[in-house]
């Protein structure tokens, strides 16, 4: 039985949706583990905050009110707030953040497709790349996981999309979608503006070379400038209060020894590179589409926007190396549309050789190959990730994801506790579900505890440090042990005197 080419595509792009489903089917229901908790910890309260406290959309909330409120404004919550509407109705937060986020992957790859297929890459080809781009690994670990990221590149893509198709069709509509993707991408995550390189490009070139009126010109870059405003504006409020964030100076505020800058030179190309953003079932492909590059296929001069994006992606990981390090591998999301149509080109360029040589069975076996070989190898690279041991410093807070229920069931998830030992401020009190003031390490001062009793309303004490609650200076302050899990104890605090 044989289908037709609008039907088999389709079904294979289903098919490709029900494997990535499988892979991913034990990961739905966990709990928010693994590496990037902390990170995921903090999207998850912006959800769990707009659900049962504040829908504001202007006011992401964490769980930490060390400061005057626990309002903290990053990038625009519009994917946060948006899975608290779902949440609202459903319940099971984590599990509707998981099937949301991965529902967004497929919205990117559904994008992704169109992509290539405006750049005249045959239908065959643009699935394989884009099932091969859907099973990079670090494609493949983001899907399910709670970070505005992938919302950020999914509407990257389609902005890629929607502005190519407006240079091939020069339809209007084309152009308004571009921006509106370029908005959203932009308010999930501000370094996604880069991806407007692709227009800025393609204005110097025709204003350069005067093929365009200047008032159409004009009126290219004005609309999308209009469009995107509204995340401007956002970030021009918000930025001033990221005080200490790392993004906001770069390598320009590199501390690194020589030897720490070359060890993370090292894992760029041995990890990163090779089993992250790529895997061994793409290498061929990329390195032919880089090395190789194939005949233009459509009248537009696609590659020149595509390398100028390569260029700007690379530009940006490098002024954000030292924020990035060994650990931060989100920051390297920009880059997998440019390098999967790379891959896509080296794939062609593979069934062009073979099909001039008579032998195109052979091209298209190999890519077949490749796209069989790819969910295997993001399942082997990267399922352990998700493992509870991987957890940032899970040493740390292994009791509290032993005993996570009991330790949320102790105290009521309104009351506002007194966390230590959390230095990052979401991850402990994230599964237990309560906020309150937050202390890193041993740093609790025992006079604090009043302080926060009497004029703050904190009602018991959460730690897992004997330096803390055994100090006869903080026991002044305790009233009763309510649960002893492990090294985590939970205290009722006394009433102020």
């Amino acid at each position: 039985m044989t289908f037709p080419p609008r039907t088999a595509v389709p079904l294979a792009f289903g098919l490709s949706l029900v494997v990535s489903l499988l892979l991913h089917w034990s990961i739905f229901p966990l709990e928010i583990q693994g590496h990037h908790n902390w990170r995921q910890s903090q999207t998850m309260w912006n959800v769990y905050n707009f659900t049962y406290h504040d829908n504001d959309i202007l006011n992401p909330r964490d769980s930490e009110w060390n400061g005057e409120s626990n309002i903290l404004r990053l990038e625009f919550p519009v994917m946060q707030w948006a899975i608290a509407q779902v949440v609202r109705l459903t319940g099971r937060e984590v599990l509707v953040a998981r099937l949301a986020v991965w529902l967004i992957g497929v919205f990117g790859l559904f994008a992704f497709y169109r992509l290539l297929r405006v750049m005249g890459f045959a239908a065959w080809l643009s699935l394989a790349g884009t099932v091969l781009l859907q099973f990079s690994p670090l494609f493949y670990f983001y899907t399910v996981n709670v970070q505005p990221d992938l919302l950020a590149l999914a509407a990257g893509i389609w902005y890629l999309y929607l502005i190519f198709a407006y240079f091939r069709y020069r339809a209007l509509t084309y152009l308004a979608g571009a921006g509106l993707a370029l908005l959203l991408c932009t308010l999930a995550k501000l370094p996604f503006l880069m991806f407007s390189i692709v227009s800025i490009v393609y204005f110097l070139v025709e204003l350069l070379t005067g093929r365009r009126p200047l008032g159409k010109l004009f009126a290219f870059a004005g609309i999308q400038l209009l469009l995107v405003s509204p995340a401007l504006a956002w970030y021009a409020w918000v930025m001033p209060t990221w005080k200490s964030s790392p993004a906001l100076y770069g390598i320009f505020g590199n501390t690194n020894t020589s030897a720490q800058d070359l060890a993370i030179l090292r894992y760029f190309y041995q990890q990163y590179l090779s089993y992250d953003l790529l895997s061994p079932a793409v290498w061929a492909f990329f390195l032919l589409g880089v090395f190789v590059p194939a005949a233009r296929r459509v009248t537009v001069p696609y590659a020149r926007y595509v390398w100028a994006l390569a260029l700007m992606t690379v530009l940006y990981v490098v002024l954000q190396w030292n924020t990035i390090t060994t650990v931060h591998d989100y920051y390297l999301l920009p880059l997998l549309p440019w390098m999967y149509i790379v891959v896509c080109a080296g794939a062609g360029r593979v069934v062009q050789w073979t099909a001039a040589r008579s032998r195109a069975g052979i091209g298209q076996f190999l890519v077949a190959a490749a796209v069989v070989a790819a969910p295997l190898t993001a399942y082997s690279l990267r399922q352990g990730y998700w493992d509870v041991s991987m957890s940032y410093r899970y040493g740390e807070f292994r009791d509290v994801f032993a005993y996570q229920d009991e330790l949320r069931a102790a105290v009521d998830d309104d009351a506002r506790v007194i966390v230590v030992n959390d230095n990052t401020a979401t991850i402990f009190t994230w599964l237990i579900r309560k906020q309150g003031y937050i202390f890193a390490g041993n740093s609790l001062r025992p006079a604090w505890i009043g302080d926060m009793v009497e004029n703050y309303g904190a009602t018991h004490l959460y730690s897992n440090t004997r330096a803390i609650d055994e100090n006869p200076e903080v026991r002044v302050y305790l009233d009763s042990l309510l649960l002893s899990r492990g090294e985590v104890r939970v205290y009722r605090l006394a009433a102020p005197r």
